[in-house]
């Protein structure tokens, strides 16, 4: 199982906003996709700001650039993402899951 990981900083008052809008965008993609086998978002407040943590899970490296495109390590980013002036990491980071263990 491989593992794409996006981050991206927005001030707590569109938060809640984003989350919605990710889901429906960034989670709405990838689900569709063959090879795509799940999702998690994990948030954490900074000062005055909330830090927001896609996990997106994958078959096989070259599934997931069906999503990113050739450069699987590229952000994608979408047109509305201005709107809730988040700061988005433009990078991902990609994981290869050797364990895990789940209540």
């Amino acid at each position: 199982m491989w593992i794409r990981e996006w981050k991206c900083t927005c001030p707590e008052e569109t938060t809640k906003g984003f989350l919605g809008y990710l889901n429906e965008t960034g989670v709405k993609d990838t689900q569709s996709l063959d090879g795509c086998c799940g999702y998690k978002i994990f948030i954490r407040t900074l000062d005055n700001e909330s830090e927001i943590t896609l996990h997106t899970y994958w078959q096989t490296k070259e599934q997931m650039k069906y999503y990113a495109g050739e450069n699987m390590y590229h952000a994608v980013l979408y047109p509305e993402d201005a709107k809730y002036r988040i700061t988005p990491d433009h990078e991902v980071k990609v994981y290869e899951e050797i364990a895990s263990q789940h209540p």
